[in-house]
């Protein structure tokens, strides 16, 4: 930990330098010149200016974009904040600001940004001054643990500056994450550690000022809820608080519990409301987490309804209300659930005034970064044998399922987190919090048996440390867990990235490093002491957090190092609310690691490439003045969301019928009956095809494409094909009869190209053209088949590579839709989706895909894969026009093929 004179050199050399370079980074000479002229005033250890020098060196260059957002066009709502600016003085959002830049050293570039994209949502907020009653409806996207929360702060303190007299904040439906909101908001919003201000009776109240409160205490926000209490009127009517005997900001932190939503609504009213059963004060309701509990899914259990209705009705209770709903899975949310669109628009939660994406820092590690086309993380992913810890946990496994032992991938997993530990140690970092994650099944009994198991392993390697780190590496060759440590060590080569050696390493840093780790069950039955960073601010939380669904969703595990992940849920939000890894890794990024299964990385990579296309649709509809509504449902009838849509009617033996956007986009089969016949079936289909094209065809080759290239071919032949070609009924988002009955009625998609592209397998691959023999060379992709369904991984559940859609296009169209792509706000900026090139006027293009298996090494042959295999794709042009097919879902057939996990931890003690 940095000494005291060290804390305030630090401080100090970060605002000069944001004070100085407001507008860009400074070079290293700057930089340095400025750090050394400071130093010279406080002298500090060469030590600790190294380390002061690196923590700020991380954050210098770190820039955020602005966000885009649609509104509603039509409405009543006029901008307002922009002109009462000057009449604001910005007490709570000015020293929100200072606490960012001078206490966790965030540059004045982001900060100038937040300013910008908390004042464009409190804009799109009601005036909290206007003397007329209304109601707003809005969302926020932001991506799991990119900064949601400093986002909705920054809008809490707007919001008390202009005037917003009741600020609510629903956090998940667990005690846990509320206690960790609270926490959050006292530092940064309140200023003052709640812990100590309400109780069951009345007592003089205790002022420490923490955070923001710190900075400047003129001026207070009331809490109504501390990090020991949720809402109790009890409590509040014991402490004579009412909304009418304070004049400043109040503020709860309230669980999404339909008990204590309806006490809370019922204290609103009976101490505050006047005599219509209104409350005059201006309301923000920030629902954190919204597609979760808040959500109106009408499903047999009532809770997440009754919490909708709850939410509702607080809102109906003020005469000037907002609601802000926060989320970064948007699938399975408002817009999705309803059976019709005037049903959608209707739900008094739907945001219909507006919708804002948040653009993260540039420092940022989310999904895109590990999973995506462009991935700069991927060798983080440690990829988990199934077969290995499918004998341990299998997926299917029971609330009773015995743990006599952990498979062999998790023990290397907490020994990497143990080195992990050690080389932050050695980089100075010993004051920061680290945590590991283990999440492989959501029964709570099963997870305590882990974190039991996990214990035992870990003191009995504690133990050893004490004992015989200090040796030399002769002594301790004999020491089997020092020894399963260096294994570790020399496996993901960790000498170069600590840049000492392992016997330095071992007797100077490791026992240290070890010492203090701690093992943790995290679920419902543990309740919020599981995980308390903050009784452990001095040196740091060391802990390994087992649990399921518990640790799933909103709930930030501090300096996250390492993540066991193996679970069966198919669902996008729930997969990408799991995804604690995501999040920012100051100085450790080159040491964090993910373990898990293949299957789980490719479909992480897929639903990372449908969140970015729900994002590029925002940037797009932007573009195209449309409203939330049109967006809410662009959702509705995306293929990705039929997954979740069959979640919701699963109870049901009826199918699911439902019109699917299928223009600008590339669908694939990626998964295919492993059945014999199907697939002899599928390739005479396929050569077939092929060899009635009565063109010659030409070569194609972009610089990153290569392949054979058919123009002009009748719409007829290409609809045969997808109504012969037999995919799994899994794949939701490709329906061959659909999508051929689709064609046949668009008379705008008469003439094709199709498009055969060449892999880099060397032996050639013979195909019979309309005029002789074809030669290709395959495409190498891994397969696995399993319960008769076999599994193209291709690239994150694709079958072609990134921008297949290109051929066919001259070199002018591809920038013209590269440009297109550009304009405007779009969150992924790096890598062109395939959409992208079939949202200008071309003509639909028809993939046809020869895939070799890729062998890996020590793999046992599967006779059900044959060694070539052969899948389609289609894009189908959408220039400004989205048009859909209707697909139907079998959902007693599908239920056969998906697992679906219960929202919460099972736990009978609950």
């Amino acid at each position: 930990m940095l000494s005291q004179n060290a804390q305030m050199l630090e401080r100090f050399i970060s605002i000069a330098i944001n004070t100085k370079f407001q507008v860009e980074p400074p070079t290293e000479e700057q930089f340095m010149d400025e750090a050394i002229a400071l130093r010279a005033n406080m002298p500090v250890s060469d030590k600790e200016f190294e380390k002061i020098i690196r923590n700020l060196k991380a954050t210098l260059p770190i820039t955020m974009d602005v966000g885009v957002y649609i509104t509603e066009q039509s409405g009543n709502h006029q901008s307002w904040l922009p002109a009462r600016r000057a009449d604001l003085d910005f007490f709570y959002w000015n020293r929100y600001r200072r606490y960012l830049e001078d206490n966790k050293g965030w540059n004045v570039r982001v900060t100038a940004n937040l300013d910008i994209v908390s004042t464009e949502i409190v804009d799109l907020l009601g005036d909290p001054k206007s003397s007329t009653p209304w109601e707003r409806r809005g969302l926020v996207l932001g991506d799991v643990q990119s900064g949601k929360t400093a986002n909705y702060t920054a809008i809490c303190n707007k919001a008390a500056d202009t005037g917003y007299k009741v600020i609510i904040v629903l956090t998940g439906t667990l005690e846990s994450l509320r206690k960790q909101t609270q926490e959050r908001l006292d530092k940064e919003f309140a200023g003052r550690l709640s812990k100590d201000l309400l109780g069951i009776k009345k007592h003089v109240v205790k002022n420490v000022f923490d955070g923001v409160g710190k900075i400047d205490s003129s001026k207070r926000i009331s809490a109504f809820t501390t990090v020991k209490y949720d809402f109790n009127s009890t409590i509040l009517n014991s402490n004579d608080l009412t909304l009418k005997n304070i004049s400043e900001p109040a503020l709860f932190v309230v669980k999404k519990n339909k008990s204590v939503l309806k006490n809370l609504e019922s204290w609103l009213t009976s101490n505050n409301a006047d005599n219509n059963g209104k409350i005059d004060l201006p309301l923000l309701l920030i629902d954190d987490e919204a597609d979760n509990a808040s959500v109106n899914t009408k499903k047999e259990d009532e809770d997440p309804t009754a919490i909708n209705a709850a939410i509702r009705s607080i809102l109906k209770r003020f005469y000037k209300s907002s609601y802000l709903g926060i989320t970064a899975t948007p699938f399975a949310n408002i817009f999705i659930n309803p059976e019709t669109n005037d049903e959608m628009v209707g739900d008094d939660l739907f945001p219909r005034d507006f919708i804002y994406v948040l653009s993260p820092p540039t420092n940022y590690i989310g999904a895109d970064a590990i999973f995506g086309t462009s991935s700069n993380y991927s060798n983080c992913l440690v990829e988990i044998d199934t077969e290995e810890i499918d004998q341990f946990f299998p997926f299917s496994h029971k609330k009773d399922h015995p743990v006599d032992s952990l498979p062999p991938s998790m023990l290397e997993a907490v020994g990497f987190f143990v080195l992990a530990n050690a080389i932050r140690d050695l980089r100075g970092d010993t004051s920061e919090h680290r945590s590991m994650l283990v999440n492989v099944s959501r029964f709570t009994d099963v997870q305590v048996h882990i974190k039991d198991h996990i214990n035992t392993w870990l003191n009995q390697m504690q133990s050893d440390l004490r004992n015989y780190a200090a040796l030399d590496e002769s002594e301790t060759s004999r020491i089997p867990s020092v020894q399963f440590l260096k294994r570790v060590w020399d496996k993901h080569n960790l000498a170069k990235k600590a840049g000492v050696e392992w016997i330095d390493l071992q007797q100077n840093y490791l026992y240290k490093a070890a010492s203090p780790i701690e093992v943790r069950a995290v679920n419902q039955r543990t309740g919020a002491a599981s995980l308390d960073y903050y009784n452990h601010k001095e040196h740091g939380f060391r802990v390994i957090a087992v649990g399921g669904n518990s640790l799933s969703r909103g709930l930030t595990l501090e300096g996250l190092c390492v993540s066991y992940f193996y679970r069966n849920s198919q669902m996008y939000d729930t997969l990408l609310q799991m995804g604690r890894w995501f999040g920012y890794r100051p100085n450790y990024d080159d040491v964090f690691k993910v373990w898990m299964a293949e299957d789980a990385i490719d479909w992480y990579g897929f639903i990372t490439e449908a969140a970015n296309e729900l994002k590029i649709e925002i940037s797009r509809m932007n573009r195209m003045h449309q409203t939330p509504s049109e967006f809410g449902l662009k959702v509705r009838q995306d293929p990705n969301s039929l997954i979740v849509t069959a979640r919701n009617k699963m109870r049901s033996g009826t199918p699911v019928s439902r019109p699917i956007t299928v223009t600008g986009r590339l669908l694939e089969t990626p998964r295919l009956k492993s059945n014999p016949e199907v697939l002899a079936a599928n390739e005479r289909v396929f050569r077939l095809f092929v060899a009635n094209l009565d063109s010659l065809g030409y070569e194609v080759k972009d610089g990153v494409r290569r392949g054979k290239m058919w123009s002009g071919i009748s719409k007829d032949v290409v609809s045969d094909l997808l109504r012969s070609f037999d995919t799994h009924p899994w794949h939701l988002s490709f329906q061959g009869k659909a999508l051929a009955e689709f064609i046949d009625n668009s008379p705008e998609l008469n003439d094709w190209d199709v498009f055969l592209p060449f892999g880099s397998v060397d032996d050639e691959f013979e195909l019979e053209g309309a005029n002789g023999p074809i030669k290709i060379k395959r495409e190498e992709r891994s397969i696995k088949e399993a319960d008769g369904m076999i599994k193209i991984s291709g690239t994150k559940v694709r079958v072609g590579s990134g921008g297949s859609t290109r051929a066919g296009l001259t070199k002018k169209e591809i920038q013209e839709a590269e440009n297109a792509f550009r304009q405007g706000k779009n969150i992924n900026k790096k890598s062109i989706p395939d959409s992208a090139y079939l949202a200008i006027d071309r003509k639909p293009i028809l993939m046809l895909h020869v895939i070799k298996r890729k062998q890996k090494d020590n793999e046992k042959p599967n006779n059900k894969i044959p060694d070539t295999l052969f899948a389609i794709g289609i894009g189908l042009p959408g220039d400004g026009v989205l048009r859909t097919a209707n697909y139907v879902v079998n959902v007693v057939e599908l239920r056969n093929w998906v697992d679906f996990d219960d929202e919460d931890d099972d736990d009978d003690a609950v």
